[in-house]
């Protein structure tokens, strides 16, 4: 039984991660890219702790 159960979840497992990655998910990263590679400015004084408060 728990042979059978492993072998379902990995079958399962195995299918998603042969998914093609959706569209959106390739735009956001070629986002992340992009942002990256811009020069921070310099008179930017926020970070991301402040987000918390």
């Amino acid at each position: 039984m728990k042979q059978q159960i492993d072998d379902n979840l990995r079958r399962v497992y195995d299918d998603a991660a042969r998914e093609p990655v959706p569209e959106r998910f390739t735009k956001l990263l070629e986002q992340l890219r992009q942002q990256e590679q811009k020069p921070c400015a310099p008179d930017s004084d926020t970070s991301p702790e402040d987000d918390d408060q």
